[in-house]
Formats: C-alpha cells, sequence, structure tokens
C-alpha cells in the first residue's frame, strides 16, 4: 500500500488500527485498502494484526498501537470502532503528547463511547478525561447514522470530553463506513496539506 510523494519520493506514513472482535482484521482490511484508494499516492498504510482480538485488553492494545506508530514513524492514525475508542483513550489520558510527540492527525471512526450513557468497560477514562492534545493535532470524529453496532448517539457524548474535535454524523453510513471513507481521505488530505504548508 505505499506509493511516493511527487515532491519528497517519501510516502506519508499512516497506522490504520483495526476493530475488535473474531475476524475482525480480516473484515477491516477492506476499509484499509478502500481508504488507500481514496487517498491516492503518496500515502504508505500500515495495517497490523492486534493482539486477541476477539477478547482485547485495553492496556495491551494500547501499548501495541503505540508501539506500531513509533515503529512505523506514522504521523497520521485511523483507528476503527473498539480500535477507535483505545485510541481515543489515549487522548484521554493526555498521554498522546509524550507517546506520539510527532503526531498530526487522530481520525477515529465509529468508537464507542465507554461510560455514563454509553458502554460499560473497564480500562477506559472517558469519565475522568483530561485529555491534552498535542500543538497542531487534528483530531476527527466520525459517526454514521445507520450504524447498527455503536449508536450514533455515542457521538453527542464524546463532544464534551473532546471540545476540540471535529465531529461528522454521516447520513445512511453503517458501521464499516463502506462508500464513505472518501470523506474521512479528504480530511486526512487537508490535515497533511496544513502541515506541509
Amino acid at each position: 500500500m505505499t506509493s511516493p510523494t511527487a515532491e519528497s519520493g517519501r510516502a506519508v506514513s499512516l497506522l490504520f488500527v483495526q476493530g475488535a472482535g473474531e475476524g475482525a482484521h480480516e473484515e477491516d482490511a477492506a476499509l484499509a485498502v478502500e481508504l488507500g484508494r481514496c487517498l491516492g499516492p503518496g500515502f504508505s498504510i500500515c495495517f497490523p494484526r492486534l493482539p486477541d482480538e476477539a477478547d482485547p485488553d485495553s492496556d495491551a492494545w494500547k501499548r501495541a498501537i503505540v508501539a506500531e506508530a513509533r515503529r512505523t514513524g506514522a504521523i497520521l492514525v485511523v483507528a476503527h470502532s473498539a480500535g477507535a475508542a483505545m485510541t481515543a483513550d489515549l487522548l484521554a489520558e493526555g498521554r498522546l503528547g509524550t507517546d506520539l510527540p510527532g503526531l498530526r492527525g487522530l481520525f477515529l471512526l465509529a468508537p464507542p463511547f465507554v461510560g455514563a450513557g454509553g458502554w460499560r468497560l473497564d480500562g477506559f477514562h472517558f469519565d475522568r478525561a483530561r485529555p491534552i492534545a498535542p500543538p497542531g493535532l487534528t483530531i476527527r470524529f466520525y459517526f454514521g447514522s445507520a450504524d447498527a453496532i455503536v449508536p450514533p448517539g455515542h457521538a453527542d457524548l464524546f463532544e464534551p470530553v473532546f471540545p476540540g474535535a471535529r465531529i461528522t454524523r454521516l447520513a445512511g453510513c453503517g458501521h464499516q463506513f463502506t462508500g464513505y471513507l472518501h470523506h474521512v481521505a479528504e480530511d486526512i488530505r487537508a490535515t497533511q496539506a496544513a502541515s506541509d504548508a
């Protein structure tokens, strides 16, 4: 999934974080491929398999997300579903500035809100968030109105927790974002262009 930029000959490194559940990596591979098509040349997408996808441990996944972003030099992270919630939790803990100081963009697809009004799971910090985003970090959330897994109302729960983030609600979009990733790709390209300016 690598294609060089015309200007530098180097591709922009992007980490795609899968969702959870049996077979999630295989299912989300279609999202990574579609996003690559929508982005076009100039982006290199890394799509690692995270441990124990059927029953993930949030701390283990957060360590893996940080390790993969560092290993690949990713400056952009796109995460889906449970993987997006765990990535958002890194921000809620105030860890992104220290763990991934070079990150320029965070794009979270259908993250479930874990806390009051949302799902009840251990190991999340949204109810006591202290999100200190690194300077210049773009944060975008995306929710589909036709998502049968993460209720669209979870968007409203994230708004007060991450007041600096932009939340996009996509009419007719389901949980797998099929046919809707061009919206995300447009925001990624705009973020990259702004950081290069």
